[in-house]
């Protein structure tokens, strides 16, 4: 009976996990048709691409209140608040017809998201210790990916029959409902104290690895599109797959973590990831075809993997029970900034190189930062 119990508390964090893949890749597929339904816009391509980093924005700057929250006042309310503002924030693009206005909605979904992803992660760490905790975020990994097909797939497809469609898949958690409400309990955990004091200085590595992390990564949903559409000849169905693939490939390498984790540090997982990163961005910057973007996904698609994971699985390894919504708050603003950040940052050389001399460019910075670490590595070796 506890068995089963813990394999249906599983499955329910499971589910909340999916929400965070779908919350930005839903619509990917559908920017391009956006910008295209609202040319009178000035700059709408680079307007478009915010459907996506408006939400992150507003993660950034609200979950470290909404991890005092979580501490203050339990993981459940804050979840089940985050849930509902979720269905409606993400829905809004179906039914709204002003572009502004749908942007507003994208930023409702930003707060809920705030709300999910800092009570799931205190109630992962809550409920599970050190070892379980990297087999279930193996699991977890594995689902996100699994999700992130799901919802691309499907919201590429909606995409094709009208730019609004792929919003309604926002309105699927509603059949979640019932299994997290059964399934959830408030742990004891989530009445510890709440310690003052600053965050320990030992995670700050790990938000700037966030942080970081998420630039690299939304390069795919924000301006993967507009090459394989503008200049490879795609349709957004295509855009669609690709990702797809990607997560396909991210699944697999997310399973497989805690087998990793075994064998390997946090900093080796790194090392590995950024060879992954630089590969495939490069093979990226080369493609002449679609066929080679799907290559390129086997890299990607590994090397976000295992970013995510270990990044999560770092964290909380460094974490006291105290403080936990109120850092895994910081977490999630150090992700959703990166993604927020992400276009802003590229854009210069977007404007200046075009996209595919981006991905160049990455690709090489990623290589150069897989030389650091391997410096790291052996200076450590020595000094032992």
């Amino acid at each position: 009976m506890q068995t089963q119990q813990n394999k249906m508390l599983q499955f329910s964090l499971l589910l909340l996990a999916t929400l965070g893949v779908m919350s930005g890749i839903t619509i990917v597929a559908s920017l391009p048709n956006i910008s295209k339904e609202f040319t009178e816009i000035p700059d709408i391509e680079f307007l478009s691409k915010l459907m996506l980093t408006i939400p992150s924005i507003i993660i950034a700057l609200f979950a470290p209140f909404a991890g005092w929250v979580v501490d203050r006042y339990g993981r459940l309310k804050p979840l089940y608040t985050g849930f509902f503002l979720f269905i409606v924030g993400g829905s809004s693009g179906l039914y709204l017809e002003n572009f502004y206005a749908i942007l507003a909605g994208r930023a409702v979904l930003g707060v809920a998201v705030a709300l999910l992803m800092t009570s799931s992660t205190a109630l992962i760490a809550d409920y599970f210790d050190e070892e379980q905790r990297h087999r279930f975020m193996s699991l977890q990994g594995m689902t996100i990916g699994l999700g992130g097909i799901v919802f691309i797939t499907l919201g590429g497809f909606l995409a094709q029959l009208h730019w609004s469609y792929p919003f309604a898949i926002y309105l699927i958690p509603l059949l979640f409902l019932p299994i997290l409400y059964r399934n959830l309990y408030e742990p004891k955990a989530s009445s510890h104290p709440v310690k003052e004091g600053e965050v320990p200085e030992a995670l700050w590595p790990v938000y700037l690895t966030a942080f970081f992390s998420m630039v690299i990564f939304y390069m795919m949903p924000t301006q993967l599109p507009f090459l394989i559409i503008n200049e490879l000849g795609g349709e957004p169905l295509s855009v669609g797959l690709v990702i797809s693939t990607a997560m396909l490939f991210n699944a697999f390498t997310s399973r497989q973590y805690a087998k990793v984790k075994k064998r390997f540090s946090f900093l080796h997982i790194y090392m590995f990831t950024f060879i992954f990163f630089g590969i495939g961005l490069f093979i990226i910057s080369k493609a002449s075809s679609i066929g080679d973007i799907y290559f390129s996904t086997l890299f990607i698609g590994m090397g976000f993997g295992l970013i995510l994971v270990n990044t999560n699985a770092w964290f909380l390894s460094k974490v006291h029970a105290s403080k936990r919504g109120r850092a895994s708050g910081i977490l999630a603003s150090s992700f959703f900034l990166g993604q927020f950040a992400s276009p802003l940052l590229f854009k210069p050389v977007v404007d200046g190189y075009g996209i595919r001399g981006l991905f160049f460019f990455i690709s090489i910075v990623s290589l150069m930062i897989v030389l650091v670490i391997f410096a790291k590595l052996l200076w450590s070796r020595k000094k032992i």
